[in-house]
Parts: C-alpha cells; structure tokens; sequence
C-alpha cells in the first residue's frame, strides 16, 4: 500500500514537471510574477507586519504586493506608519525582486543549486530583458546583477551620509537602504509619509534619487553597454539614451513654465529650488513615482503632461513600466517618415525593420485599449474627479505610483482593477500577446489595396 502510493505520488510529480516543461517563456514570466505577489500578499497578512492596532485586509495586501513587485508605488495605507519594520522589508524584498525580474531570481536559484539553465529558460529570460538572442543570458544575469547591486550601494552610502544631518547613524541606514533600492527599480515607495516633499531642498537626496531613477530606467542593456563599451555603441542604446534625453528636458521646461507661478508647488521655491523640483518632477515618471512637491497641487495643464510622460514610461530590459521610450521614438519615427514623404523609418543612418514599427503600433494601441477601458470602469463606479482617476490609471499602468490622493479611498472593485493594470504593465501588453500561439507563416499573399486616409 505504501509501495502504491510512493508511486501515485511520483506519477504526479512527473505529469506536474512535464506540463511545467512545456509552458511557454512568457507563460513563465506571466506566472512567475503571479506567484511572488501572492507569496507577498499571504507575508503581508502575517499580525507582525503591521504596527499594534492596524489590520491589513486581504484586497489591500494583495494591493500593497502588486505595488511592490511591479514596481508601482501606489499605496492604499501609508507605508511608513501601517507597517511595521517586518512590513517594510517585505515590500523592500519584493521591490527588489521585481526589479530584476522573476527570471533573474529563477536563474540566481538554479544557479544557486548548481541546476542547468534549460533552453526554455534562456527564451524567458532573453523575453524578460528584450535582448536580441538566448545565447549569454546566464552571464548577463550575472551583470545585471553586479550593476543593480553595485549602483544600489553607491546610492545608499550617498543617501546614508546625507540622512545623518537628519538622523542618527541607526535611524538613518534603512531609509538609505530602502529609498536607494526604491529608486534604483524605479518603485517610489518612501518609508516618508510625506514622500521626499520634506526634501525638497535638498540637492544631494533630489540629485542621486534622479540619478538612479535615470539608471533604473535606460535598462540593463544600455548600463551593459555604458559600463563594458565606455559609450553608446549600439542603435538601440542610441535611441534609448537621446529619447530619454529630450523626454527629461522637454517636460522640466513644460512643468517650470506652467508651475512657476503655483503656490501650491513651486512658487514659495527659490528659483534654484523651483529648477531642481521642476527637473525631480520631470524625472520621476519616468515609472519612479517618487514627488517633492504635492502631486495633488499640479495644476491641470502639469498633471496631464505627466499622465503623457507615465504612459510613455522607461526603456525595455529596465526595472520600469509603460509603453518603453523605444516606442515612443519608433512613433515619431513614423510621424517623421510621413511628414517628409518617404516610406523608412530611419535614425542615426539606420532603418528600422517594419515588423518593429508595427510591433511599437500595437504595443500603443493595446495599451491605449487598456488604460481607456479600465478609466470608463472606474467613471462608472468610482466616486472621484475625472482627472484623479484618469491620472491614477495611467500611473498604474505606466507602474509609476504617483497619486492625486485618491488611491486609499478607491472602492474593492477599483482597486482589483488597478491591480490588473500594475500587473499588465510591469509584464508588458506583449508578454501577455504572445500566449497567444504562433501561427505559421502565410503561404498566401493577398493583393494589395488602398483605403483612405
């Protein structure tokens, strides 16, 4: 008897592991992503990780998860006073996680347990950071790791020597700790229940949290390619760098000439302070969702140039969401190629393949589908302002966690629903599309017509 069930339980074992086997790469990301913010979520319920008197519910532990390991920073109870230090460093290990992604903590445990990396893997991780071919990834697992673990502990010691004007040493090492990884994942959660507004002033805290928002965001390729190579070598880093670029300059010029004036951000400023909130402003949708002026001050024209800049989001392979600034170039690129009468999207003396400019159309189109259809919900059964809702979604889905003070107050229903927008765009609207099967190439070929334009 005991014989027969020994064998049940292998026969199970195995029918699990060959199912397990055939799951597709991204089916793997998709899932591995779940299984961290449910095993985040059950940790949060735990009674030590929250402070004497407060009780997490379930909806808003699954919330406060999803937040964290998409890298959002949304939050529907103050992170600094709800959760205890237990709290805290569960949400700063799932910041952390979720940065680097499901496959690199996949591949540091097989790795760990001197495991073969199967080919299968190689494809979810080469999904994972975008990259062009499976070949390397292990050894680029091994750099992403060595840049996200080396620029962290640069920033921490930065923020750990400035927080002891503040703090004494004990007080200040886990802010730095947490506040350098938050920014680094582009995640904006603060252990401040103000944010960094209480920092306003400040130049070296604004100066490395933009820093490692900025670092966070170009991807790990670009970082590869900057440390290795000693500049931007490739087309894509190219890209990536110059868009990044124009997207920072642009919207601190924009946010400087319409909050100038404001007295609720700016205008009590001295006109250093005004530039360098203005500049913090324009870098944290970058996905960080970090603020050191009132959010809810910005004046309508502000707040609808950043919900623009949340959408467009950070580059592919990095720790941010959104629809990538590669996509936003290809998108000009297209603009571009029309204006002028041809019919190549070029940059840098190169042509970019046409099934990448479609992919970019589609990636816009699925995004702009989501992000529209879960705001028309959210008019319908939420209670708020048109403008907070429509920049509360688009901070989820751009994973940003910037809030014009509605998040808290959101119906269950609400917040279920910006769980889902987290998730679809820390994973990418693309990994979700390639669940779809593959079809085979078409051995037809229609002829060609026209519509109007």
């Amino acid at each position: 008897m005991v014989l027969s069930e020994g064998r049940e339980s292998f026969s199970l074992r195995e029918k699990v592991q060959k199912r397990a086997e055939k799951l597709s790469p991204a089916t793997l990301i998709l899932l591995g992503f779940i299984l961290i913010i449910l095993s985040g979520t059950f940790a949060l319920l735990l009674p030590f990780m929250v402070n004497p008197g407060n009780k997490l519910r379930f909806i808003d532990a699954l919330f406060t998860a999803t937040s964290a390991t998409c890298v959002t920073g949304l939050i529907v109870v103050d992170t600094a006073t709800f959760f205890s230090f237990w709290g805290q460093l569960v949400i700063l290990v799932l910041i952390q996680i979720g940065g680097l992604g499901y496959m690199t903590l996949n591949t540091i445990l097989a790795l760990a347990l001197r495991r073969r990396i199967e080919y299968r893997t190689r494809l979810a991780i080469r999904d994972s950071f975008s990259l062009d071919f499976p070949g390397g990834v292990v050894r680029f697992v091994l750099s992403v790791l060595k840049y996200t673990f080396l620029i962290e502990g640069i920033g921490f010691m930065i923020l750990f020597l400035n927080f002891l004007r503040y703090f004494t040493p004990g007080e200040a090492i886990f802010p730095a700790l947490f506040h350098s990884i938050s920014a680094f994942c582009n995640a904006g959660f603060s252990i401040f229940s103000s944010n960094l507004e209480g920092f306003v002033l400040d130049p070296v805290v604004n100066f490395t949290i933009m820093g490692l928002i900025i670092l966070g965001g170009l991807g790990f390729v670009v970082l590869r390619e900057i440390v290795e190579k000693r500049g931007l070598s490739s087309f894509h880093s190219k890209v990536v760098v110059r868009t990044t670029l124009f997207l920072i300059s642009l919207g601190t010029i924009l946010i400087l000439l319409l909050e100038w004036g404001n007295p609720s951000t700016l205008a009590e400023l001295p006109p250093g302070g005004k530039i360098m909130a203005g500049l913090f402003q324009a870098v944290t949708p970058r996905t960080a969702g970090f603020n050191t002026v009132p959010t809810a001050g910005l004046r309508e024209a502000s707040a609808f140039l950043i919900m623009l800049l949340m959408f467009i989001g950070a580059s592919p392979g990095g720790t941010g969401g959104g629809v990538k600034t590669t996509t936003f170039a290809l998108l000009l690129g297209v603009v571009m190629n029309i204006v002028r009468g041809g019919d190549k999207v070029e940059f840098f003396h190169r042509r970019v393949a046409p099934a990448t400019v479609f992919r970019a159309i589609s990636v816009v189109v699925l995004a702009f589908f989501l992000v529209f259809g879960v705001i028309m919900v959210l008019l319908v059964i939420q209670p708020a302002p048109f403008l907070d809702i429509c920049f509360e979604v688009f901070s989820a889905f751009g994973t940003v966690g910037l809030s014009r003070g509605i998040t808290a107050g959101l119906l269950d229903l609400s917040k279920f629903l910006l769980i889902i927008t987290m998730y679809v765009g820390r994973v990418g609207i693309m990994t979700l599309v390639m669940l779809r099967p593959s079809r085979e190439k078409d051995l037809i070929t229609y002829p060609e017509d026209r519509i109007l334009i």
